[in-house]
């Protein structure tokens, strides 16, 4: 990462002042074959010279996208402005051994999260007849990942977003996982109440803006013999606050109003969102 940086600074000094280079080489994606970046606002008039400068020194990269609003609303898609080269914003993008149809305009997707989508997989023992639910699947990357290394394990995975949906099947089809995975568009929570009570050996909660007011949910799906549940949750934590003992603390009080046994098992700091601003995960074990 640093001698792409170090490449991206090269191209951008040509078009941009010496003392912007700096302000607009602080961070972007690679998804496929596509960059999305954040221009910062002092540099919004030179955002067309920055995608171009871009386009050229990202030899892999075909499509410029600038990230013109936060991740927002039920389905968690972000506004998109074109900068530079081909005018989309779907794309392939390969994680893995996985490969992931992708529309970043009207689905959710991180390339950031891909940790994460290889640690629960490897979790899922091949030799497993796991019950896994994902309750917000999205495109299908976390439900894929494990189906292709788990090949007893079966997966049922729910969204509300119908193009995440749409893609997900594709990508069921892509990655020759039939069989294994169950996609379902629905409520998670009515879903999950209704249809998967106490038949889950494992919950995953990838949503983080929904995952607290989902957690009763995701544990009445776990089984009589128990089971785990990955729960994904945002935080603030300032000066000596510690961002994952913040998120201990209040899902542990929730849990305890419920009447079954829990240890959290795992738990660390996914990522840096913003100042002060984190996303953290839980391996809650459910016995």
């Amino acid at each position: 990462m640093g001698s792409r940086h170090r490449a991206i600074g090269e191209a951008i000094r040509g078009v941009l002042e010496e003392d912007k280079v700096a302000l607009a080489v602080r961070g972007f994606d690679i998804v496929g074959d596509i960059a999305i970046v954040r221009v910062p606002e002092p540099l919004e008039k030179e955002r067309f010279l920055i995608g171009q400068a871009l386009l050229k020194s990202l030899p892999h990269v075909k499509t410029i996208l600038r990230q013109a609003g936060e991740v927002e609303g039920d389905f968690r898609t972000r506004k998109l402005e074109w900068l530079s080269g081909e005018h989309r914003t779907d794309t392939i993008h390969r994680e893995h051994g996985c490969i992931f149809d992708v529309d970043l305009a009207r689905t959710y997707f991180s390339p950031r999260l891909l940790y994460e989508r290889d640690r629960i997989a490897q979790l899922c023992s091949s030799s497993s007849q796991e019950k896994v639910l994902n309750m917000f699947s999205g495109v299908g990357c976390f439900s894929i990942m494990i189906a292709k290394r788990s090949l007893k394990a079966h997966i049922y995975s729910v969204d509300l977003n119908p193009q995440a949906i749409r893609y997900h099947v594709r990508n069921v089809k892509l990655n020759k996982v039939r069989g294994r995975i169950t996609v379902v568009f629905a409520d998670a929570r009515q879903v999950t109440e209704s249809l998967f009570r106490g038949r889950m050996h494992r919950v995953l909660m990838p949503l983080p803006e929904k995952a607290y007011a989902y957690l009763e949910s995701a544990l009445a799906a776990i089984g009589p013999d128990g089971g785990t549940i990955h729960y994904y949750d945002f935080v603030h934590a300032y000066k000596n606050e510690d961002p994952v003992e913040k998120i201990i603390s209040k899902v542990v009080e929730k849990l305890n109003a419920q009447s079954r046994h829990f240890s959290v098992q795992h738990s660390r700091v996914v990522r840096t969102i913003g100042p002060n601003w984190y996303q953290v995960v839980l391996d809650i074990k459910i016995t």
